[in-house]
């Protein structure tokens, strides 16, 4: 399960391609309602729920908006797009990206082996929205295997640690609680390599994550877990235990939310689940143009029932959602966005 140096070179070129391109695209453009304006949403890779989302935003965009042109940006994931946002002043006029609670946290206090030093420019960014409430999830083949502490000797497989929600999540909570270093392996392969591992048995752990609305009202299953109920193979979600969550949490510091999880909410669960997960975040920095954010906002709001036509997504884009950072956290929010909300009649 280890990343081979050619597969390695090739995505150093893709990701030289994206910086370039962001830094190309960057160049500061006039709001005018006489001429399109860009504004580059810089994601996840390619075909990922993020991205296509948003792709089908730029696709449609033009049938709700006179002259505002969202464009979806492919990016290796959101721990990259806070790092790159971070130090590339050039995109601030420009780009909002796919960000989080807790990998902005994480940028903030130097917490490797995502950050090796604290980023001081991710306290200027503010938030445009919430893309999605997060459940990070662990999932086993062996019965055996019922919480964190059973990892110990196994081999766990999760997303790549680009990836905030898929692969940071998870390392992050497996260090607080001391398992990362007992376990007989700790591979990164990205959402479907990692699910796949565990159904060929060469992973004992796997990793999945639900993507929701305000409180589990609508819930998205990403692709991994179609894998895992089209496999025929039993396997069963592993719960981390709340206090375990809620101490790792006081002693950090970290915003992860406390995910306590229904039965039958999800495939093949059959009892309640308690997990992590957090808000997850559209962001810009504080030097975003505040009209555009305006703009941008009420167009999101708009198009939600427009995406869920094309896009599963969509789904868990109500307007209620999408605003519900702005109710919790308002300090946080960018003020251009913020006015839209209070002009909607979403926010007091």
């Amino acid at each position: 399960m280890q990343f081979s140096p050619k597969g390695a070179s090739a995505r150093l070129g893709r990701l030289a391609g994206i910086a370039l391109s962001c830094v190309l695209l960057a160049a500061p453009q006039a709001l005018s309602k006489d001429k399109e304006v860009t504004v580059d949403l810089m994601m996840s890779p390619a075909g990922t729920g993020p991205y296509l989302a948003w792709a089908t935003v730029q696709t449609y965009a033009k049938d709700h908006h006179d002259w505002l042109r969202p464009k979806a940006v492919e990016a290796p994931g959101f721990v990259y797009n806070v790092r790159f946002a971070a130090t590339n002043p050039t995109i601030w006029k420009t780009t909002m990206f796919g960000s989080g609670e807790v990998v902005e946290w994480a940028a903030v206090n130097g917490k490797p082996p995502f950050f090796d030093t604290p980023l001081d420019a991710v306290k200027d960014f503010r938030v445009i929205g919430t893309l999605s409430q997060s459940s990070n999830l662990f999932v086993a083949t062996d019965p055996a295997i019922k919480s964190p502490a059973d990892f110990v000797g196994k081999r766990v497989a999760t997303g790549l640690l680009s990836q905030n929600e898929w692969g940071m999540h998870q390392r992050l909570i497996l260090d607080g609680l001391g398992v990362t270093e007992k376990t007989k392996s700790y591979s990164p392969l990205g959402p479907n390599a990692n699910v796949e591992a565990l159904l060929d048995g060469r992973a004992d752990v796997g990793t999945v994550v639900l993507h929701s609305a305000m409180g589990l009202k609508k819930n998205l299953e990403a692709g991994p877990f179609k894998t895992l109920q089209s496999s025929g193979r039993p396997w069963h979600y592993v719960s981390i235990p709340v206090p375990e969550i809620e101490n790792y949490i006081k002693t950090t510091g970290a915003p992860f939310m406390v995910r306590t999880i229904p039965a039958n909410t999800m495939s093949n669960q059959p009892a309640e689940v308690t997990t992590i997960g957090n808000n997850v975040l559209l962001s810009a920095h504080k030097d975003f143009p505040e009209d555009l954010a305006y703009e941008f906002v009420k167009l999101w709001v708009k198009m939600g029932p427009v995406v869920a036509k094309y896009n599963a997504t969509g789904g868990i884009w109500d307007a209620d959602s999408i605003a519900n950072i702005a109710r919790l956290q308002p300090d946080r929010i960018h003020p251009g966005a913020m006015r839209a909300y209070k002009e909607l009649g979403l926010i007091k």
